[in-house]
């Protein structure tokens, strides 16, 4: 039954490629999910390794979703997403009994879905392969078997690239709450009444903390409480949906930090021991350059390495103002090891990795702004691939129309030539 086949192939693949894009647009996000499951279940593994397994799985997802949509190597692409599943679906079922996190990161920030949810939709996949791996070699799929490597070879490429520029300047596609032209200006006062705590987990073990006495970077936020209203939500949403910097002495200082008339740059350093020394030369002279222009540079460090802060800034010799917050609300707010943040009002106009910016931009570069011509322009840049890719799909398309059309000329040709063969021995 063609058309059942092709239904389960278009779903399950659809599946497979929104999940592995979406994870590697944002290779951080992904990492960090990862991370997070990994300290609840106390694993220590390193952050080098926790990546290559961020892009290797969303890239397997990406190309296995591509060649199942198309019914390429069907039989291959079959058992390969079969695997996936077998591995994925008792994970689901885990997640939902156990909830050792709020969301699964089944589709990173892009969308968030329920643990239970997440176990329904993994049951209907592994339903549908079971039919699949039965039933998917018995009806033809788009192109022609001798240039099906030429799909995966470039869609494989493809989502390397999409996850080479998420992860070393910024996600080519902004899913978290901090877009670009979003104001971090707090116009709000700040609330006074409300009492939270955050929760962390380390070796399997979740603990509370207060804002005064976070744990250190080796344990991993997994969300907040408002004790106010003894209610459950993450840490996005404190504080009215707004970005909370912090004095080193824990006061709330976003409302003075952050400035409505001049520009500004925030460099956020979530966790300092991935903090490269080697970037202070570059980190000052930005400095430097935006005090000339009559703006300023701030520093946000993660609240749990407090202690640390003074000791990197003396090592890096950094002459700008220092604060903390929320380390999780660092992440969300830009992506990578240390990360700048243009402010413009208060208004976010780019932000980007710092080991992206070119290290002597300030000293040859000669335009008179330097700091807008770093805009890295994400989603562009991100429809320009993706053009270029779906195009190099339907060149290959075509050339697989041109394949069968000479095919069946040829076949049609021999035909011929065995019909008369056969009359003439007749005759």
């Amino acid at each position: 039954m063609p058309y059942i086949v092709w239904t389960l192939r278009i779903i399950i693949g659809a599946t497979f490629i929104i999940s592995g894009l979406t994870k590697m647009i944002d290779v951080w996000g992904f990492t960090y999910k990862i991370e997070q499951y990994l300290n609840v279940w106390g694993w220590d593994i390193t952050r080098q390794l926790v990546v290559f397994t961020a892009i290797t799985l969303s890239a397997i997802e990406f190309v296995v979703g591509i060649l199942l949509a198309t019914g390429s190597y069907r039989r291959t692409s079959t058992w390969f997403a079969s695997v996936i599943m077998l591995i994925m679906l008792p994970l689901s079922a885990y997640i939902m009994i156990a909830n050792p996190v709020d969301d699964c990161g089944c589709f990173g920030d892009f969308w968030k879905i329920s643990n239970v949810s997440t176990f329904l939709k993994n049951i209907f996949i592994s339903l549908g392969l079971i039919y699949l791996l039965k039933y998917n070699t018995t009806t033809k799929g788009i192109f022609y078997s001798n240039i099906q490597w030429l799909v995966g070879c470039f869609s494989y490429i493809y989502i390397l690239i999409i996850g080479f520029i998420g992860y070393n300047v910024q996600p080519l596609i902004d899913f978290r709450p901090y877009k670009v032209g979003t104001s971090l200006a707090n116009n709000s006062e700040p609330v006074q009444d409300a009492e939270y705590s955050f929760i962390y987990a380390k070796d399997g073990i979740e603990k509370e903390f207060d804002i005064n006495n976070l744990p250190d970077s080796t344990w991993t936020f997994i969300t907040r409480i408002d004790k106010s209203e003894s209610t459950k939500s993450d840490i996005k949403d404190y504080n009215n949906n707004q970005f909370s910097i912090f004095s080193l002495d824990n006061e709330d200082v976003t409302n003075d930090v952050i400035s409505t008339t001049n520009d500004q740059v925030i460099l956020l350093i979530p966790e300092i021991k991935y903090a490269d020394i080697s970037h202070s030369f570059l980190i000052n002279e930005m400095n430097k350059y935006i005090i000339g222009q009559g703006g300023e540079l701030i520093g946000i460090f993660a609240a749990n390495e407090v202690g640390k802060i003074d000791r990197w800034a003396n090592i890096s010799l950094a002459q700008w103002p220092r604060y903390i917050a929320e380390d999780s609300a660092i992440k969300e707010l830009a992506r990578g090891k240390m990360s700048v943040v243009y402010l413009k009002n208060g208004i976010i106009q780019w932000k980007r990795t710092l080991s992206s910016i070119p290290s002597n931009i300030f000293e040859t570069s000669k335009d008179s702004d330097i700091l807008a011509t770093l805009s890295p322009n994400n989603k562009s840049m991100f429809w320009a691939i993706t053009t270029g890719y779906l195009a190099s799909l339907f060149v290959i398309f075509i050339i697989n129309l041109v394949i069968i059309a000479v095919i069946q000329y040829f076949s049609r040709k021999n035909e011929k030539k065995n019909v008369t063969l056969q009359n003439k021995n007749l005759a």
